[in-house]
């Protein structure tokens, strides 16, 4: 899996852009507070890539100027996420550069949404424009919840709908619980299969399959790592799940 960098994605979708300069200081030089536009928040959408149909993208910015960043490739290497982190800077009124240890991006933040710009810090015209939109969707800072799993043990926590449930696997155990009234606790065995990109857990009572492709929850939206499948004597469940302190 390649790294996820934004910019040489730009390069090559620019050529086929008809953008034009528009100064982002025109759009701001009344505003020296950088304080108008509020940038916290989850954005996501697809954005164009060289060699694939595209690029799931997901940021989510923290009011503590940092950042985690999700990407999946479409269609290529078995739409495998990764995840990254770093910090965020707000350069103007309205936008935001991200920082990550390789690389960084800009981007302008408009009416709920946060658009990619090139590399000069310019907004993308053309044809091609909207494909550099992401979009804000209703969640919170899921930290806090996260570090008081971490706190307690869990090192894998998943969930999901309809019936909604939630799966957590410390390094002895697995705890499950749905709203249907299925519930229990039982040792957790070691993987079998056991492969960076599939791992599953098999007991009398339940069975649970963690793959390493990008999860969509389907209310809420919210993009994470892994896809999990749990089965429970003749019941299925499907859900999104994501390792604690990785």
């Amino acid at each position: 899996m390649k790294k996820s960098t934004l910019l040489p994605l730009l390069m090559i979708a620019m050529a086929a852009c008809n953008h034009r300069s528009n100064s982002l200081a025109n759009d701001n030089s009344n505003n020296t507070g950088h304080s108008a536009t509020q940038l916290t928040g989850t954005y996501q959408g697809t954005l164009p890539c060289a060699d694939c149909p595209g690029m799931d993208y997901q940021v989510s910015l923290y009011d503590d100027h940092t950042f985690s960043e999700l990407v999946a490739y479409q269609g290529r290497g078995q739409d495998i996420a990764t995840v990254a982190s770093g910090t965020w800077q707000q350069t103007s009124d309205s936008t935001v550069m991200l920082k990550k240890k390789t690389d960084s991006s800009s981007f302008l933040a408009s009416e709920g949404k946060l658009l990619l710009l090139d590399p000069n810090g310019k907004r993308i015209e053309g044809v091609l424009a909207s494909n550099f939109e992401l979009k804000a969707i209703a969640v919170g800072d899921r930290r806090p919840m996260l570090a008081e799993k971490a706190k307690a043990g869990i090192r894998f926590t998943a969930n999901g709908n309809q019936p909604g449930w939630r799966l957590d696997l410390d390094h002895k155990m697995i705890y499950f619980h749905a709203t249907n009234g299925d519930s229990l606790q039982v040792a957790l065995p070691a993987p079998q299969p056991n492969t960076d990109t599939l791992k599953v857990y098999t007991t009398p009572d339940i069975t649970i399959s963690i793959r390493n492709i990008m999860c969509s929850d389907d209310i809420s939206g919210l993009m994470r790592p892994n896809t999990v499948q749990v089965q429970v004597k003749d019941k299925n469940y499907q859900g999104c799940g994501e390792y604690i302190g990785q």
